[in-house]
């Protein structure tokens, strides 16, 4: 099927693109045992409410070629609008290829599971806690949010929110590894004579 083809059945309803279908494919259908037609009848309306997505299309034919149900790669490919040989290819992949195959042609790793919504509560955990370090930033969002993440992942995420604001030195020092460790002196309540005084 070429791409115009694809993309008027996907602008049918799926009674319509299955009576287009059977016209276009009299030859496939007419070689078929009635439990392939139904197979295929099932992948022609299902492409036509998917609205030719490829990817789904894709599904589609590998689960018709996997069903173990007699179907040619040709009868597969003639129902979701593939080539023979695209569907031959298809047949031989394993259920983990085939789930990298259609990430590779996402082109694009899973979304990030930390939401919109999440950073208000992360912001008021950085208020409440000024002086938490990534990890315990971290440790906080897997305990009270569920979501697990890596620390790069948590610096993307405040800097995409506006969130070093609540502490404009401390994360961007440890960002870049740069936070100071202690040198063993008694601390003092006064401040050091290098930096100015913060104000209250």
């Amino acid at each position: 099927m070429t791409t115009d083809t694809a993309t008027r059945q996907a602008s049918e309803a799926p009674q319509q693109a299955w009576v287009r279908w059977q016209r276009e494919h009299a030859d496939v259908l007419e070689g078929a045992t009635r439990s392939e037609q139904v197979l295929l009848e099932a992948a022609v309306r299902f492409g036509a409410a998917i609205a030719a997505q490829p990817i789904l299309l894709r599904v589609a034919a590998y689960f018709l070629l996997h069903a173990d149900m007699g179907l040619t790669a040709a009868q597969v490919g003639a129902a979701v609008g593939r080539t023979d040989r695209a569907m031959r290819t298809v047949r031989t992949l394993s259920a983990h290829q085939m789930l990298e195959s259609i990430w590779a042609e996402l082109g694009r790793h899973r979304q990030p599971r930390l939401r919109p919504e999440h950073a208000g509560p992360i912001a008021k955990y950085l208020v409440d806690h000024p002086r938490c370090t990534q990890p315990e930033v971290v440790a906080f969002i897997q305990r009270e949010l569920g979501v697990d993440i890596e620390q790069q992942t948590l610096r993307r995420f405040l800097d995409a929110y506006g969130l070093y604001v609540f502490r404009p030195d401390h994360d961007r020092a440890e960002a870049h590894g740069a936070r100071p460790t202690s040198s063993g002196a008694p601390l003092s309540g006064a401040p050091s004579s290098c930096c100015r005084p913060r104000s209250p």
